[in-house]
């Protein structure tokens, strides 16, 4: 059963250089209880997707056309007062760089109060507090430290805080974005561990957001390859990194360092970044494809069916099907 429905979302950034185009026209469905990954380099478009969803745009972001059907409403219709009711209690965020998203001055556990008596007004101190003991047991931080300030903690017991601020209301949806930035290899491994095993639990829906493909392979069940504002390829985990089909996806996948990789692959000079202004509808990778055709550069590409589960974008419908 479907829990998110993105249809043609469109979002841009008024600059001085003029309208940037970051998200260009994507779609995907999130099945309820199934972690969802978004994957690419910086500046393709992935941040700007979990903001929108979460109705945190900044000032000169722009909504320029798309649904987001979630539980029977369009998020791209709410008010800030309809978002305020939906953040936190239906969609969650589990912010990148947990040390910038914790209040200093305030104790841990009265921050995850904080959210908690945001949507539970009513809430009697004896089951808040019961609450803030089971969302930290949750999380695996002993009793005796939910009463310290934010440096006390580690980087690792700083990101367990914030991913217990996302669940303290039962969302039905949460989106992590980068969620073990600066953790080292260990800690991060047991973040992840446990925010799967979280997410299985309490079957949430999860958009995992990462410019690291093997994490979002650690996490995820399907996955979403994004260059230039646009998902170029999608389909599940296993179809996608076994017979990658889009020629950017191929390229990340043998840029990252395996013992079973004899070569590697590199984009033509370190990579031009695609003009996120231009008006043409051709195909952004264009700029950077070692397979590139005339079509490419001036066609819009279209969606190609792998199988029933895996698509890739591109204009040239022979590459993608013929060569594996």
């Amino acid at each position: 059963m479907s829990l998110l429905c993105v249809k043609n979302l469109s979002v841009g950034y008024e600059t001085k250089a003029g309208l940037i185009k970051a998200v260009d026209n994507i779609s995907f469905d999130l099945e309820k209880g199934r972690p969802l990954g978004f994957v690419g380099e910086s500046g393709c478009g992935k941040t700007t997707i979990g903001m929108t969803l979460m109705g945190l745009l900044p000032d000169n972001a722009v909504l320029l056309g798309g649904s987001m059907e979630f539980a029977g409403k369009d998020l791209a219709l709410l008010s800030e007062a309809q978002w305020r009711a939906v953040r936190g209690s239906e969609v969650a965020m589990i912010f990148q760089a947990a040390m910038n998203a914790l209040n200093p001055v305030y104790r841990v556990d009265d921050q995850v109060k904080e959210a908690i008596v945001t949507h539970n007004p009513d809430i009697c101190d004896s089951d808040l507090n019961k609450r803030v003991q089971e969302l930290f047991d949750l999380v695996e931080i002993p009793q005796e430290r939910i009463h310290d300030y934010p440096h006390e903690y580690s980087g690792g017991m700083k990101q367990r805080v914030i991913i217990a601020m996302a669940l303290a209301c039962s969302p039905d949806l949460i989106v992590a974005d980068e969620p073990t930035t600066a953790l080292d290899v260990i800690v991060q491994d047991q973040i992840l561990k446990g925010l799967k095993e979280i997410q299985s639990k309490f079957n949430t829906g999860l958009i995992f957001i990462s410019h690291d493909i093997a994490v979002v392979a650690s996490v995820c069940e399907d996955i979403c390859v994004m260059y230039g504002g646009q998902i170029v390829e999608k389909g599940r985990c296993k179809e996608v990194f076994s017979k990658p089909r889009h020629p950017y996806t191929k390229t990340l996948l043998g840029a990252y360092l395996s013992l079973d990789n004899e070569e590697s692959i590199v984009i033509p000079e370190m990579g031009e970044m695609p003009d996120l202004t231009m008006k043409s509808g051709c195909c952004r990778f264009s700029v950077n494809c070692t397979v590139c055709s005339t079509a490419c550069r001036t066609d819009r590409p279209q969606w190609i069916d792998i199988s029933p589960t895996h698509q890739a974008l591109c204009c040239d419908e022979g590459f993608i099907k013929d060569k594996p």
